[in-house]
């Protein structure tokens, strides 16, 4: 059972502080049962109800600050994504952001930052798909290594940046 202040990772919305304990109004009578009031650090002034009976499957510890430190700087040893062509991709990208691991958003990150990167050097545009999946991906990653690191989510995005920066773009 979570505690009260804990931080977990609640998947897809990505870093939440349990609020509460309670058995919250809205429920039917006779069908009351304890739910974890969350904020999610991601969507500020959003709450969450997550029932206590189950949350386990749903929700994860934050990864520490060793692990985050170093998914940072061991980028290049990060596995990349297979991803398919256009609309094809949208489906394995949702089933990793919802799954919402450290190191499988890493991987998603670095692949859509190669593909972005190849796709501007080739003078095309990046698919708006693609950006707005890179976009979330980035928040929910980064929002967590900050949290672990305790620091800005600007701070680790531009350093995720300036390592990826120096991979050569053929790697796949």
């Amino acid at each position: 059972m979570l505690n009260i202040g804990e931080c977990v990772i609640y998947g897809s919305h990505g870093l939440c502080k349990v609020r509460d304990i309670l058995v919250p109004s809205f429920l039917e009578r006779g069908k009351e049962k304890q739910y974890y009031e969350m904020i999610s650090a991601i969507d500020t002034g959003s709450i969450l109800y997550v029932p206590v009976e189950g949350a386990e499957d749903k929700v994860r510890e934050v990864i520490g600050a060793d692990d985050a430190e170093g998914l940072i700087d061991d980028i290049e040893e990060v596995e990349e994504i297979f991803l398919p062509e256009g609309k094809k991709a949208e489906p394995a990208i949702l089933e990793i952001i919802k799954r919402n691991m450290a190191e499988e958003m890493m991987g998603l990150v670095k692949s859509l930052r190669r593909i972005k990167a190849i796709r501007e050097a080739e003078g095309k545009r990046f698919a708006t798909l693609n950006e707005k999946y890179l976009n979330m991906a980035e928040k929910l990653l980064y929002t967590e290594l900050a949290y672990s690191l305790e620091t800005e989510k600007d701070f680790i995005k531009s350093r995720v940046l300036e390592e990826l920066s120096e991979l050569p773009l053929e790697t796949a």
